[in-house]
């Protein structure tokens, strides 16, 4: 009876082993899983690093922020977990989480994501003050969170290269003002020393003919 009891005993430590080991493989594929989660994520916009739904960031309060930030850290801690990308992934979060506490900085990105609301509305043909519980967003496939998503990035997408063309364009612009800047300047020292060649010219013909004078005399 006690080697039953035994036996019995030595199975349930074994499958709490099996358990405990499924378990961890599981845990470790989740925190591998996020990091390329967050790797793989638009770096342009925190709130979809730190997958938090955006389709009405003002309802987003500095506590949820803090609240995703803290759950997904610690997911990926670089402490927790051996990944390649993983000190890159963990960085990304803390920046995400900085830049959406800071109401300056996050309310240039709320208001794309406003923008980017009201024209998936439209699209959907739906007026600009549906609220996300209607019934046709609800049902929506792809997801109305997804499709303000994919809008947001589109819209920033389109400023970051409207921003781009403005800098080459006045990269160009500036060279082109140095090129003419230069130029002027060239030009400037080329009569300085022409004007002074004149002068020297002039000078050395004024003494000749002083020094002529003087043997007819």
């Amino acid at each position: 009876m006690a080697s039953a009891t035994t036996k019995n005993v030595e199975q349930n430590d074994e499958s709490q082993e099996i358990d405990n080991i499924l378990k961890g493989e599981e845990s470790l594929l989740t925190r591998e899983q996020e990091v390329e989660r967050v790797i793989a994520a638009f770096k342009l916009n925190p709130y979809e690093i730190l997958e938090l739904d955006m389709t009405n960031p003002s309802s987003i309060t500095d506590s949820v922020i803090r609240k995703a930030y803290r759950q997904k850290s610690l997911l990926i801690h670089p402490d927790k977990l051996s990944h390649p990308r993983g000190v890159e992934a963990f960085d990304l979060l803390k920046k995400s989480e900085g830049f959406l506490l800071d109401p300056e900085k996050r309310k240039g990105l709320d208001e794309t994501i406003k923008d980017a609301r009201m024209l998936t509305l439209r699209r959907l043909n739906l007026p600009d003050s549906t609220p996300d519980d209607h019934e046709k967003i609800s049902q929506l496939n792809p997801t109305f969170q997804f499709r303000v998503a994919l809008k947001t990035k589109e819209i920033i997408i389109e400023e970051e290269a409207r921003k781009m063309t403005m800098i080459a364009e006045g990269t160009e612009a500036k060279r082109h003002e140095d090129a003419i800047t230069k130029g002027k300047e060239k030009t400037r020292e080329e009569r300085v020393t022409d004007w002074r060649s004149f002068q020297k010219g002039e000078t050395s013909g004024k003494k000749k003919k002083k020094q002529k004078l003087q043997v007819l005399g």
